[in-house]
């Protein structure tokens, strides 16, 4: 339906050098990259099924380096 397609970081703007890393329920990373970006649910060019899947941001910031874990759910 075009809503909600991609999953993106809010206000992640004063943090150009974050690192996203994205894992698989068996924890197989499947996405990574560093500073503002999205991810379209895929992996290798491939729409991944329904599921949860893990993330680990790093704001790797001059003066904060904080790290966030969490996971999400795409639905098909």
């Amino acid at each position: 339906d075009g809503n909600r397609d991609t999953w993106v970081i809010g206000n992640s703007e004063g943090f150009p050098n974050m690192l996203v890393t994205i894992f698989d329920r068996y924890g197989r990373q499947i996405k990574q990259y560093i500073g503002i970006g999205e991810w379209d649910g895929s992996y290798k060019k491939e729409d991944l099924p329904t599921g949860d899947y893990w993330y680990i941001i790093k704001l790797n910031g001059p003066n904060d380096n904080r790290e966030f874990v969490g996971h999400m759910t795409i639905y098909r």
